[in-house]
Protein backbone atom coordinates (compact mmCIF):
# COMPACT_ATOMS: atom_id res chain seq x y z
CA UNK A 1 0.00 0.00 0.00
CA UNK A 2 1.43 3.59 -0.58
CA UNK A 3 2.14 6.11 2.10
CA UNK A 4 -0.90 8.56 1.25
CA UNK A 5 1.91 11.04 3.12
CA UNK A 6 4.38 11.17 0.12
CA UNK A 7 3.76 14.09 -1.66
CA UNK A 8 4.67 12.52 -5.38
CA UNK A 9 1.07 10.99 -4.98
CA UNK A 10 -0.73 14.37 -5.22
CA UNK A 11 1.29 15.47 -8.04
CA UNK A 12 -0.11 12.15 -10.20
CA UNK A 13 -3.33 14.54 -10.09
CA UNK A 14 -3.20 16.56 -13.75
CA UNK A 15 -5.18 19.43 -11.87
CA UNK A 16 -3.62 19.83 -9.01
CA UNK A 17 -0.10 19.82 -10.57
CA UNK A 18 -0.52 22.81 -13.27
CA UNK A 19 -1.80 24.36 -9.91
CA UNK A 20 0.97 23.30 -7.94
CA UNK A 21 3.67 24.46 -10.70
CA UNK A 22 1.35 27.98 -11.16
CA UNK A 23 1.28 28.67 -7.01
CA UNK A 24 5.37 28.16 -7.48
CA UNK A 25 5.30 31.07 -10.21
CA UNK A 26 3.16 33.15 -8.00
CA UNK A 27 5.01 33.06 -4.20
CA UNK A 28 8.14 33.29 -6.46
CA UNK A 29 6.54 36.63 -8.00
CA UNK A 30 4.97 37.78 -4.26
CA UNK A 31 8.51 37.30 -2.22
CA UNK A 32 10.76 38.85 -5.34
CA UNK A 33 8.60 41.92 -5.09
CA UNK A 34 8.36 41.94 -0.77
CA UNK A 35 12.60 41.30 -1.07
CA UNK A 36 12.67 44.43 -4.12
CA UNK A 37 10.07 46.72 -1.91
CA UNK A 38 12.52 46.03 1.31
CA UNK A 39 15.89 46.85 -0.43
CA UNK A 40 14.56 50.01 -2.48
CA UNK A 41 13.38 51.55 1.00
CA UNK A 42 16.07 51.15 2.71
CA UNK A 43 18.28 52.26 -0.40
CA UNK A 44 16.00 55.23 -0.81
CA UNK A 45 15.58 56.14 2.89
CA UNK A 46 18.59 54.81 5.00
CA UNK A 47 16.02 54.32 7.60
CA UNK A 48 15.19 51.25 9.95
CA UNK A 49 12.17 52.64 10.90
CA UNK A 50 10.99 53.82 7.49
CA UNK A 51 11.38 50.03 6.24
CA UNK A 52 9.54 49.25 9.02
CA UNK A 53 6.93 51.59 7.93
CA UNK A 54 6.59 49.64 4.67
CA UNK A 55 6.39 46.52 6.95
CA UNK A 56 3.42 47.95 8.71
CA UNK A 57 1.79 48.90 5.50
CA UNK A 58 1.68 45.48 4.28
CA UNK A 59 0.56 44.61 7.04
CA UNK A 60 -2.83 46.39 7.97
CA UNK A 61 -5.28 45.55 5.24
CA UNK A 62 -3.74 41.83 5.03
CA UNK A 63 -4.28 41.27 8.94
CA UNK A 64 -7.70 43.61 9.27
CA UNK A 65 -9.55 41.60 6.19
CA UNK A 66 -8.28 38.10 6.16
CA UNK A 67 -11.00 36.44 8.15
CA UNK A 68 -12.74 38.57 5.84
CA UNK A 69 -11.15 36.53 3.13
CA UNK A 70 -12.06 33.28 5.14
CA UNK A 71 -15.62 33.83 5.67
CA UNK A 72 -15.71 35.01 1.46
CA UNK A 73 -13.94 31.98 0.35
CA UNK A 74 -16.56 29.61 2.13
CA UNK A 75 -19.51 32.19 0.49
CA UNK A 76 -18.10 32.55 -2.76
CA UNK A 77 -16.64 30.66 -5.82
CA UNK A 78 -12.88 30.77 -4.73
CA UNK A 79 -11.60 29.87 -7.94
CA UNK A 80 -13.01 34.00 -8.82
CA UNK A 81 -11.44 35.59 -5.01
CA UNK A 82 -8.08 33.95 -6.49
CA UNK A 83 -8.10 35.43 -9.82
CA UNK A 84 -9.47 38.98 -8.91
CA UNK A 85 -6.82 38.81 -5.88
CA UNK A 86 -3.93 38.16 -8.18
CA UNK A 87 -4.97 40.86 -10.63
CA UNK A 88 -4.94 43.27 -8.07
CA UNK A 89 -0.86 41.90 -7.16
CA UNK A 90 0.06 42.15 -10.64
CA UNK A 91 -1.14 45.86 -10.70
CA UNK A 92 0.58 46.99 -7.47
CA UNK A 93 3.83 45.59 -8.77
CA UNK A 94 3.43 47.34 -12.36
CA UNK A 95 2.35 50.65 -10.42
CA UNK A 96 5.83 50.67 -8.41
CA UNK A 97 7.92 49.09 -11.51
CA UNK A 98 6.88 51.90 -13.56
CA UNK A 99 7.37 54.57 -10.84
CA UNK A 100 10.92 52.93 -10.40
CA UNK A 101 11.46 52.89 -14.23
CA UNK A 102 10.38 56.80 -14.18
CA UNK A 103 12.74 57.81 -11.31
CA UNK A 104 9.69 59.89 -9.69
CA UNK A 105 9.15 56.97 -6.77
CA UNK A 106 9.26 57.89 -3.48
CA UNK A 107 8.17 56.68 -0.70
CA UNK A 108 4.18 56.88 -0.30
CA UNK A 109 4.08 55.05 -3.61
CA UNK A 110 6.07 51.81 -2.18
CA UNK A 111 3.61 52.08 0.88
CA UNK A 112 0.77 52.02 -1.77
CA UNK A 113 2.47 48.83 -3.20
CA UNK A 114 3.07 47.38 -0.34
CA UNK A 115 -0.85 48.09 0.89
CA UNK A 116 -2.28 46.29 -2.59
CA UNK A 117 0.10 43.43 -2.36
CA UNK A 118 -1.25 43.10 1.91
CA UNK A 119 -4.96 43.54 0.42
CA UNK A 120 -4.08 40.58 -2.18
CA UNK A 121 -3.24 38.58 0.44
CA UNK A 122 -5.94 38.82 2.46
CA UNK A 123 -8.17 37.87 -0.07
CA UNK A 124 -5.72 34.95 -1.66
CA UNK A 125 -4.37 32.93 1.00
CA UNK A 126 -7.65 31.76 2.61
CA UNK A 127 -9.25 31.43 -0.64
CA UNK A 128 -6.17 29.43 -1.99
CA UNK A 129 -6.17 27.39 1.17
CA UNK A 130 -9.96 26.67 0.58
CA UNK A 131 -9.68 25.79 -3.56
CA UNK A 132 -6.70 23.57 -3.98
CA UNK A 133 -8.60 20.16 -1.75
CA UNK A 134 -11.05 20.51 -4.35
CA UNK A 135 -8.77 19.28 -6.80
CA UNK A 136 -7.82 15.79 -5.50
CA UNK A 137 -9.21 13.09 -3.32
CA UNK A 138 -9.52 14.54 0.41
CA UNK A 139 -7.24 11.05 0.90
CA UNK A 140 -4.22 12.80 -0.73
CA UNK A 141 -4.41 15.60 1.34
CA UNK A 142 -1.64 15.08 4.10
CA UNK A 143 0.45 14.85 0.66
CA UNK A 144 -0.47 17.84 -0.77
CA UNK A 145 -0.22 19.93 2.37
CA UNK A 146 3.16 19.63 2.43
CA UNK A 147 3.77 20.29 -1.39
CA UNK A 148 2.03 23.62 -0.92
CA UNK A 149 4.43 24.45 1.70
CA UNK A 150 7.06 23.68 -0.67
CA UNK A 151 5.99 26.09 -2.81
CA UNK A 152 6.29 28.63 -0.59
CA UNK A 153 9.93 27.42 0.75
CA UNK A 154 11.44 26.83 -2.70
CA UNK A 155 10.66 30.62 -3.72
CA UNK A 156 12.61 31.32 -0.78
CA UNK A 157 15.31 29.93 -2.30
CA UNK A 158 14.51 31.32 -5.41
CA UNK A 159 13.23 34.75 -5.27
CA UNK A 160 15.97 36.48 -3.19
CA UNK A 161 18.67 35.07 -5.42
CA UNK A 162 16.85 35.91 -8.37
CA UNK A 163 15.72 39.48 -7.39
CA UNK A 164 19.16 40.23 -6.04
CA UNK A 165 20.89 39.52 -9.26
CA UNK A 166 17.65 41.38 -11.59
CA UNK A 167 18.57 44.29 -9.22
CA UNK A 168 21.94 44.14 -9.96
CA UNK A 169 21.73 43.41 -13.62
CA UNK A 170 18.67 45.32 -14.82
CA UNK A 171 17.75 46.76 -11.63
CA UNK A 172 14.88 47.49 -9.73
CA UNK A 173 11.90 48.49 -12.21
CA UNK A 174 12.54 45.53 -14.67
CA UNK A 175 12.64 43.35 -11.23
CA UNK A 176 8.94 44.52 -10.37
CA UNK A 177 7.81 44.00 -14.01
CA UNK A 178 8.98 40.41 -13.81
CA UNK A 179 7.03 39.82 -10.50
CA UNK A 180 3.92 41.20 -12.16
CA UNK A 181 4.17 38.53 -15.00
CA UNK A 182 5.23 36.02 -12.17
CA UNK A 183 1.76 36.08 -10.10
CA UNK A 184 -0.06 36.47 -13.40
CA UNK A 185 0.26 32.75 -14.14
CA UNK A 186 -2.08 31.94 -11.89
CA UNK A 187 -5.03 33.80 -13.19
CA UNK A 188 -3.90 31.74 -16.70
CA UNK A 189 -4.10 28.11 -14.59
CA UNK A 190 -7.53 28.91 -12.77
CA UNK A 191 -8.67 28.86 -16.42
CA UNK A 192 -7.85 25.15 -16.98
CA UNK A 193 -8.26 23.29 -13.96
CA UNK A 194 -12.07 21.92 -12.71
CA UNK A 195 -12.28 21.87 -9.71
CA UNK A 196 -15.13 19.33 -7.83
CA UNK A 197 -17.88 21.05 -6.16
CA UNK A 198 -17.74 22.45 -3.28
CA UNK A 199 -19.85 21.38 -0.28
CA UNK A 200 -23.02 23.32 1.24
CA UNK A 201 -22.02 27.01 1.81
CA UNK A 202 -22.98 28.62 5.01
CA UNK A 203 -26.03 30.88 5.69
CA UNK A 204 -26.37 34.25 7.80
CA UNK A 205 -24.30 37.08 8.12
CA UNK A 206 -20.32 37.44 7.54
CA UNK A 207 -20.21 38.10 11.65
CA UNK A 208 -22.41 35.12 12.31
CA UNK A 209 -20.13 33.17 9.76
CA UNK A 210 -17.02 34.40 11.49
CA UNK A 211 -18.10 33.85 15.09
CA UNK A 212 -19.15 30.49 14.37
CA UNK A 213 -15.66 29.73 12.82
CA UNK A 214 -14.03 30.61 16.66
CA UNK A 215 -16.27 28.61 18.57
CA UNK A 216 -15.25 25.79 16.06
CA UNK A 217 -11.61 25.93 16.97
CA UNK A 218 -12.17 26.75 20.72
CA UNK A 219 -14.12 23.44 21.10
CA UNK A 220 -10.73 21.67 19.48
CA UNK A 221 -8.24 22.18 21.42
CA UNK A 222 -5.66 20.62 19.00
CA UNK A 223 -6.61 23.44 16.76
CA UNK A 224 -6.80 26.27 19.55
CA UNK A 225 -2.81 25.32 20.56
CA UNK A 226 -1.44 24.99 17.34
CA UNK A 227 -2.66 28.17 15.65
CA UNK A 228 -2.26 29.87 19.05
CA UNK A 229 1.51 28.86 18.77
CA UNK A 230 1.64 30.08 15.11
CA UNK A 231 0.51 33.25 15.64
CA UNK A 232 2.80 34.07 18.71
CA UNK A 233 5.85 33.11 16.39
CA UNK A 234 4.66 34.84 13.64
CA UNK A 235 4.25 38.43 15.86
CA UNK A 236 8.06 37.81 17.95
CA UNK A 237 10.02 35.99 15.58
CA UNK A 238 9.37 35.37 11.79
CA UNK A 239 10.00 39.25 10.86
CA UNK A 240 13.50 38.51 11.39
CA UNK A 241 13.66 38.13 7.34
CA UNK A 242 12.43 41.75 7.14
CA UNK A 243 15.80 42.94 9.26
CA UNK A 244 18.22 40.95 6.97
CA UNK A 245 18.72 44.36 5.20
CA UNK A 246 19.95 45.44 8.68
CA UNK A 247 22.20 43.06 9.61
CA UNK A 248 23.51 42.63 5.94
CA UNK A 249 24.31 46.32 5.59
CA UNK A 250 25.58 47.64 9.64
CA UNK A 251 26.33 43.74 10.92
CA UNK A 252 27.68 42.26 8.09
CA UNK A 253 28.51 44.79 5.50
CA UNK A 254 27.51 43.16 2.44
CA UNK A 255 25.72 44.58 -0.47
CA UNK A 256 22.36 43.08 -2.49
CA UNK A 257 24.23 40.48 -3.86
CA UNK A 258 25.73 39.21 -0.44
CA UNK A 259 21.79 39.94 1.12
CA UNK A 260 20.04 37.68 -1.69
CA UNK A 261 22.14 34.70 -0.52
CA UNK A 262 21.67 35.26 2.78
CA UNK A 263 17.75 35.82 2.49
CA UNK A 264 17.72 32.67 0.30
CA UNK A 265 19.32 30.55 3.28
CA UNK A 266 16.01 30.56 4.80
CA UNK A 267 14.18 29.01 1.32
CA UNK A 268 17.23 26.43 1.23
CA UNK A 269 16.17 24.91 4.69
CA UNK A 270 12.55 25.66 4.45
CA UNK A 271 12.59 23.20 1.11
CA UNK A 272 15.07 20.84 2.73
CA UNK A 273 12.24 20.70 5.79
CA UNK A 274 9.73 20.49 3.19
CA UNK A 275 11.42 17.58 1.22
CA UNK A 276 12.05 15.97 4.50
CA UNK A 277 8.69 16.29 6.46
CA UNK A 278 7.32 13.10 4.52
CA UNK A 279 9.78 11.03 6.16
CA UNK A 280 9.76 13.08 9.87
CA UNK A 281 6.07 12.95 10.37
CA UNK A 282 5.56 8.98 10.83
CA UNK A 283 8.45 9.42 13.13
CA UNK A 284 7.62 12.15 15.71
CA UNK A 285 4.77 13.09 17.42
CA UNK A 286 2.71 16.24 16.00
CA UNK A 287 3.58 17.51 19.66
CA UNK A 288 7.18 16.74 19.90
CA UNK A 289 7.63 17.99 15.67
CA UNK A 290 6.13 21.11 16.69
CA UNK A 291 8.33 22.30 20.39
CA UNK A 292 11.23 20.50 18.40
CA UNK A 293 10.90 22.81 15.68
CA UNK A 294 10.14 26.32 17.06
CA UNK A 295 12.68 25.66 20.00
CA UNK A 296 15.27 25.26 17.67
CA UNK A 297 13.81 27.56 15.14
CA UNK A 298 14.05 30.78 17.61
CA UNK A 299 17.37 28.95 19.19
CA UNK A 300 18.86 30.03 15.62
CA UNK A 301 17.56 33.40 15.74
CA UNK A 302 19.18 33.76 18.73
CA UNK A 303 22.23 32.44 17.04
CA UNK A 304 22.16 34.96 14.28
CA UNK A 305 20.84 38.27 16.70
CA UNK A 306 24.72 37.75 17.87
CA UNK A 307 26.75 36.58 14.80
CA UNK A 308 29.15 38.92 13.43
CA UNK A 309 30.56 36.70 10.68
CA UNK A 310 28.31 35.95 7.29
CA UNK A 311 28.38 32.34 6.79
CA UNK A 312 27.98 31.27 10.82
CA UNK A 313 24.98 34.16 10.08
CA UNK A 314 23.77 32.29 6.83
CA UNK A 315 24.11 28.96 9.08
CA UNK A 316 21.70 29.99 11.42
CA UNK A 317 19.31 31.89 9.04
CA UNK A 318 19.42 28.12 7.15
CA UNK A 319 18.66 25.51 10.73
CA UNK A 320 15.99 28.32 11.54
CA UNK A 321 14.53 27.76 8.03
CA UNK A 322 14.27 24.34 8.53
CA UNK A 323 12.63 24.09 11.44
CA UNK A 324 10.19 26.77 10.42
CA UNK A 325 9.15 24.24 7.49
CA UNK A 326 8.58 21.50 9.57
CA UNK A 327 6.57 23.97 12.14
CA UNK A 328 4.29 25.47 9.55
CA UNK A 329 3.74 22.17 7.58
CA UNK A 330 2.51 20.42 10.83
CA UNK A 331 0.42 22.80 12.02
CA UNK A 332 -1.22 23.10 8.01
CA UNK A 333 -1.70 19.12 8.00
CA UNK A 334 -3.56 18.83 11.16
CA UNK A 335 -5.96 21.58 10.47
CA UNK A 336 -6.50 20.23 6.89
CA UNK A 337 -6.59 17.05 7.81
CA UNK A 338 -9.14 17.09 10.69
CA UNK A 339 -11.38 20.20 9.63
CA UNK A 340 -14.55 20.31 8.38
CA UNK A 341 -14.86 21.18 4.63
CA UNK A 342 -17.19 23.95 5.34
CA UNK A 343 -15.58 25.79 7.75
CA UNK A 344 -11.84 24.94 6.00
CA UNK A 345 -11.32 28.67 4.39
CA UNK A 346 -12.42 30.33 8.05
CA UNK A 347 -10.37 27.93 9.85
CA UNK A 348 -7.43 28.64 7.72
CA UNK A 349 -7.89 32.05 7.31
CA UNK A 350 -7.48 32.73 11.31
CA UNK A 351 -4.04 30.48 10.32
CA UNK A 352 -3.04 32.88 7.61
CA UNK A 353 -3.21 35.85 9.68
CA UNK A 354 0.49 34.01 10.47
CA UNK A 355 1.53 35.54 7.08
CA UNK A 356 0.14 39.20 7.79
CA UNK A 357 1.80 39.07 11.30
CA UNK A 358 4.68 38.35 9.24
CA UNK A 359 4.97 41.74 8.26
CA UNK A 360 3.64 43.26 11.76
CA UNK A 361 7.11 41.24 13.39
CA UNK A 362 8.93 43.02 10.66
CA UNK A 363 7.31 46.75 11.87
CA UNK A 364 7.66 45.34 15.60
CA UNK A 365 11.51 44.00 15.42
CA UNK A 366 13.23 47.08 13.50
CA UNK A 367 11.30 49.98 15.40
CA UNK A 368 12.71 48.01 18.66
CA UNK A 369 16.05 48.10 17.02
CA UNK A 370 15.77 51.87 16.25
CA UNK A 371 15.59 51.59 20.41
CA UNK A 372 17.66 48.64 21.50
CA UNK A 373 19.87 47.72 18.50
CA UNK A 374 18.38 45.09 15.87
CA UNK A 375 20.44 42.20 18.04
CA UNK A 376 18.74 42.70 21.26
CA UNK A 377 15.12 43.45 19.56
CA UNK A 378 14.90 39.79 17.46
CA UNK A 379 16.85 37.99 20.46
CA UNK A 380 14.52 39.46 22.58
CA UNK A 381 11.38 38.13 20.53
CA UNK A 382 13.26 34.79 20.11
CA UNK A 383 13.49 34.30 23.97
CA UNK A 384 9.63 35.43 24.45
CA UNK A 385 8.56 32.41 22.15
CA UNK A 386 10.46 29.66 23.93
CA UNK A 387 9.08 30.61 27.17
CA UNK A 388 5.57 29.94 26.22
CA UNK A 389 6.94 26.87 24.27
CA UNK A 390 8.28 25.09 27.19
CA UNK A 391 5.76 26.92 29.99
CA UNK A 392 2.68 26.30 27.95
CA UNK A 393 2.80 24.22 24.58
CA UNK A 394 4.59 21.29 26.64
CA UNK A 395 1.89 21.04 28.21
CA UNK A 396 -0.82 20.58 25.50
CA UNK A 397 -3.22 17.20 26.58
CA UNK A 398 -4.72 17.44 22.97
CA UNK A 399 -1.20 17.96 20.84
CA UNK A 400 0.27 14.94 22.91
CA UNK A 401 -2.58 12.58 22.46
CA UNK A 402 -2.88 13.80 18.52
CA UNK A 403 -2.16 11.16 15.80
CA UNK A 404 -2.32 11.87 11.95
CA UNK A 405 -0.29 8.68 10.65
CA UNK A 406 0.85 5.30 11.94
CA UNK A 407 4.68 4.70 12.74
CA UNK A 408 6.71 3.41 10.23
CA UNK A 409 7.41 -1.12 10.42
Amino acid sequence: MEDKANPLLALRVRDFRRYWLALVAQVVGQHMFAFTLGWLTFEITGSQAQLGLIHLCGFVPQFALTLLGGVLADRIDARKLIGAAQANAAIAMILVGVTTLLGVAQLWHLALGAFLWGLTAAIDEPARASFFPRLLPRSLLRSAVPLISMAFGSSRVIAPSVAGFLIAAAGAPATFLACAAAVSTMIAVLFLVRPAPSGARPHGSLLSNFTESLRYIRANEAFARAIAAALLNATLAMGFIHMLPVFAKDVLQVDSLGLGILASAAGVGSLAGFLSYAWLQPRLSPRNLIVGALTVYNAALIGLAFSDWYWLSFCAILVAGLCHGYFVTCVQVILQTLVEDHYRGRVMSVFALVWSLMFFSGFLLNTAGEWVGPRLALAGGAVIVLAYVWLSLVRATALRDLVLAPKPV
